[in-house]
């Protein structure tokens, strides 16, 4: 309801529509989603408005912190290139993002995470990129730090495998996603892309409303939307998830089941984009198998019946034609998974 969407602007923006006349356009607008990240925000916003050779503004949302992150942000916004808004309840980083997004300048934007590290070279990388080969979106490496474990800190096994089959050693790849369609299955991280803004406004781009996996739908529609996709070798940042903090990857409760309703979100989408989902269908239903398989290895015993019937509802809204290309042509496996699962 509108009190539950209320925001506030730190600055003279306008909430709801983009800003216009508030002096030279930035290269890169930054969307940072801000929830209870008192000792790490302030770090972030200053390594991104330090970042040399590109012009940076920064959006961001207080999604309603229960520590003293509104205040922080507030002080932020004192400076010309900040923008503060708050949330007037926690309302997730999807529903934030798509808060921010409206009253981004920059020719580019980035939405990225109040905790994580960035690399600020990679992105002048990106910027130059962009401006020299017209791509809408530049797809870039990362580096994954699991404070705490002894697990490994590089990038996630699959998205490796793509860098390295479409990047085949190169530093970069200019290409669409019909010729790169294993870009869609990628971790559905929102911070290791840098779009055009002009493409993603005009797109409608959305991020999805459910506390975690919110950046499923982002993604997709980030990928389908793109004309052109630069692919880069360069890791834009380091993405860090400390062992028993309080990181929703590292959520094992109920909450998890949101995942459907995250699926269910984006599969909407490509019910009202048929020709899109016609192509790609195969693509959706093996990130659905892999990343409900990842979630399910990440929920309490207790809830796991509900999330196996959740999934089994999930892949039941399979496209009969759809899961015929699949079976007959595109990945007899997939299909057969998909079956095993649906009617287990």
């Amino acid at each position: 309801d509108e009190a539950d969407t209320t925001i506030r602007s730190g600055s003279s923006a306008e909430p709801g529509a983009p800003r216009a006349g508030s002096g030279p356009v930035p290269d890169l607008s930054v969307v940072i989603p801000v929830h209870n990240a008192q000792d790490s925000i302030r770090r972030v916003a200053e390594s991104f408005l330090a970042a040399p050779g590109i012009d940076v503004e920064l959006v961001l949302v207080d999604d309603h912190s229960s520590d003293d992150s509104g205040t922080i942000v507030d002080e932020l916004a004192e400076a010309p290139n900040v923008v503060a808004l708050h949330h007037d309840r926690n309302r997730g980083a999807g529903v934030a993002r798509n808060t921010g997004f409206p009253l981004v300048r920059g020719r580019y934007c980035l939405f990225f995470d109040a905790d994580d590290v960035v690399h600020a070279d990679a992105l002048a990388t990106a910027i130059a990129g962009l401006d020299r080969s017209a791509a809408d979106v530049a797809v870039m490496a990362y580096h994954y730090k699991r404070v705490g474990t002894s697990l490994h800190t590089g990038m996630n096994t699959y998205d490796v495998a793509a860098w390295e089959r479409y990047l085949d050693g190169a530093r970069e790849r200019l290409g669409s996603l019909g010729e790169m369609p294993g870009l869609l299955g990628i971790s559905n991280y929102p911070w290791n892309k840098v779009l055009r803004t002009e493409t993603y406004r005009r797109a409608g781009l959305e991020f999805g409303t459910t506390p975690v996996h919110n950046d499923i739908l982002g993604h997709w529609q980030t990928m389908l939307a793109a004309r052109k996709i630069l692919l880069l070798a360069d890791e834009v940042c380091t993405h860090v998830v400390t062992s028993g903090a309080a990181n929703l990857t590292n959520q094992h409760s109920e909450v998890r089941l949101t995942l459907f309703d995250a699926l269910d979100e984006t599969y909407d989408f490509l019910l009202r984009n048929p020709e899109l989902r016609n192509r790609y269908s195969h693509h959706y239903w093996s990130m659905v198998i892999r990343v409900s398989s990842w979630a399910g290895g990440r929920i309490a015993n207790e809830h796991r019946p509900q999330f196996n019937r959740r999934l089994q509802d999930h892949l039941l809204r399979a496209n009969l034609a759809d899961f015929a290309r699949m079976r007959m042509r595109r990945d007899p496996e997939l299909a057969d998974e998909i079956l095993r699962k649906a009617l287990a």
